[in-house]
């Protein structure tokens, strides 16, 4: 079946949820899985000509906005609690998990899993190329012009123009340096 099929078929299934631009589409398999965190409600919207590739995964209870022209590569995960924002013109490859919580863990008396999250909003700026199966963590702002190296882990913000790689992720040089 077409991409335009499977938009129009997520567009009513996930009626209320997101909202879509022209030109925007989401192909097969792709699914939501809302949390009740706060009394907040999942929200996705998706600008125009923004793209979600197959068996993408979002969840959570807070609000995405994927800019124009942007896209999400198949097999990725965005978790969102809170907010995560990614500008226009940003290409996330495939199997990148964004997560805008963390589990608590600062009392060592009660489990874990009791503990609740803490959150941070996620900031991706215009013009960003994430590589495969890299890790955006809560709290992070990817400056524009950027680039994360493949299976990267980003703790920290990234400067405008540079080229993050490691684990974690540190500056590995700048888009205007010459070679």
């Amino acid at each position: 079946m077409s991409k335009r099929f499977y938009t129009i078929y997520y567009r009513l299934k996930f009626l209320g949820i997101i909202k879509f631009e022209n030109k925007s589409s989401i192909e097969k398999r792709f699914s939501i899985k809302t949390f009740n965190f706060k009394n907040s409600k999942l929200k996705v919207y998706l600008k125009q000509g923004a793209s979600i590739q197959h068996d993408v995964i979002i969840q959570g209870s807070g609000k995405l906005e994927v800019g124009e022209n942007s896209f999400i590569g198949s097999f990725s995960t965005i978790g969102v609690n809170s907010k995560i924002v990614i500008g226009k013109n940003v290409m996330i490859a495939q199997n990148v998990s964004i997560r805008d919580s963390d589990h608590r863990f600062d009392n060592p008396t009660l489990p874990m899993i009791q503990q609740g999250i803490v959150t941070g909003n996620v900031i991706i700026e215009n013009n960003v190329w994430i590589g495969y199966g890299a890790v955006i963590t809560k709290g992070v702002t990817v400056g524009q012009g950027s680039i994360i190296a493949a299976n990267a882990v980003v703790t920290k913000d990234v400067p405008k123009n540079a080229i993050m790689g490691g684990v974690p992720a540190k500056i590995l040089k700048y888009r205007d340096e010459q070679n």
